[in-house]
């Protein structure tokens, strides 16, 4: 056998693996300081309950498999359906609105690129039970809060409207193969693409020229945007998608994130469950994006009695890779993390019972397994990066590791002296 791993995953270990879990705790941390409250859902499903949901695209990318007794299964390509069925199917008879957040594996079948692997890590959140624009701005201002937390300094979260799109088609009265060109105009954001359908096209004025204008429907400008959009309404759909984000963009004003706001009428990206407020969240020289969500008020009811949802998903190695883009380091490069001090008990119970108390204090301490000499453990120590070394002698001593990588005697070791953080006294700590 050969100890290689599949196409389009990966082993995380060391620098690399702190990095992403890391990120993925202070994810979460911002997400139950927002009132949002843990979910685990199982890693495979029915396929049925999971592939039903999905639009094409997704759901030609499914990992799928035969169990035992000869049932499809599913891995789960996202986290918003599995959880949206919990609520649906388990509790929809609990006082709403519900906050669930959640982070771990999810599974698609693609090329792998830049901080995306076949199995990759998704952290998010999902509202439920809340059909107001507040909700909405709420999930937009927590993605914005989240991408702060995760380091992005730079980032833009561009907003349409499912809804606005799917009205307009039902204004057309196109047919499937229209639909489809248009649609491949607006994915490519092509305007010879877009004068090509309306070429082939035949459309009242009206109707023409709210095609013609959709391409001015993207910038930063929102209230200039919006009211553009406004002067080409052709029916209620597209009126109240139009207020509707007008009230999104009222609620966000507390939230003082607008800076980073780019409304864009024709982003019409959808899984197949959105039916309003859409978005993605982009960073500068990454070319895709690094967080995605909207509302999905249809989805609940799939599985139990309908509740309205809003929800955003973080890809966690595309913000590590956005993340060291902006700070100019390479993509493979992380932060150094100070490693965890080396004890040399020689044999006490007593240095045992002191590197408890340290560990309970919040230190990161090592102990020796092999019976080393002092030479044997600095030699280690140097080789695996570890600064601090301490050898008991009534008490430890500690040894710290100097800009030549020479090891120096500092003396009987101090609160405060190795890495972690500690309320404890002194007395208590060296009792």
């Amino acid at each position: 056998m050969n100890g290689h791993v599949p196409f389009g995953v990966a082993d995380y270990f060391w620098e690399e693996a702190n990095m992403r879990q890391g990120l993925l705790d202070q994810l979460m941390e911002t997400f139950r300081g927002w009132g949002y409250g843990d979910v685990i859902p199982p890693m495979f499903e029915f396929d049925s309950t999971l592939s039903a949901q999905y639009d094409d695209r997704l759901r030609s990318g499914m990992y799928r498999f035969l169990d035992r007794d000869g049932s499809t299964l599913s891995l789960r390509p996202e986290f918003t359906t599995p959880v949206a069925r919990l609520v649906g199917a388990r509790l929809h008879d609990w006082p709403m609105p519900q906050r669930f957040c959640y982070g771990g594996s999810v599974f698609r079948y693609l090329e792998p690129q830049a901080g995306r692997q076949r199995e990759f890590w998704q952290a998010g959140g999902e509202l439920f039970g809340a059909p107001d624009p507040a909700a909405d701005a709420e999930i937009l201002a927590l993605t914005a809060t989240a991408l702060k937390v995760a380091g992005l300094t730079q980032f833009r979260q561009i907003v349409g409207h499912i809804r606005y799109y799917r009205s307009l088609l039902e204004a057309l009265k196109i047919d499937p193969q229209q639909t489809q060109q248009l649609q491949w105009a607006l994915e490519r954001k092509s305007e010879p693409l877009l004068e090509e359908f309306l070429r082939d096209t035949p459309l009242r004025t009206g109707q023409r020229q709210a095609v013609e204008t959709l391409p001015q429907l993207v910038g930063e400008n929102v209230d200039s945007i919006l009211s553009l959009a406004e002067r080409h309404i052709q029916n209620r759909g597209m009126h109240e998608s139009l207020q509707n984000l007008r009230g999104i963009v009222d609620a966000l004003i507390g939230y003082d994130i607008l800076d980073s706001f780019v409304i864009d009428l024709t982003e019409i990206r959808n899984l197949g469950y959105y039916t309003g407020v859409s978005f993605e969240a982009v960073a500068p020289g990454l070319g895709t994006a690094v967080a995605s969500g909207g509302r999905y008020d249809d989805l609940v009811g799939r599985f139990g009695p309908a509740q309205p949802a809003v929800g955003v998903a973080l890809g966690v190695d595309r913000l590590l890779v956005a993340r060291q883009r902006q700070d100019g380091q390479d993509a493979g490069a992380g932060q150094h993390r100070l490693q965890p001090a080396l004890a040399l008990p020689q044999g006490s119970p007593e240095a045992l019972a002191q590197v408890q108390r340290l560990r309970r204090a919040g230190m990161h301490i090592q102990v020796d397994v092999n019976g080393w000499g002092l030479d044997a453990a600095f030699l280690y120590a140097a080789e695996t990066g570890v600064r601090d070394v301490l050898v008991w002698e009534d008490g430890f001593q500690h040894h710290r590791r100097d800009e030549r990588g020479d090891f120096v005697l500092l003396g009987p070791l101090e609160v405060g002296g190795l890495a972690g953080r500690t309320e404890m006294s002194r007395e208590e700590l060296f009792k």
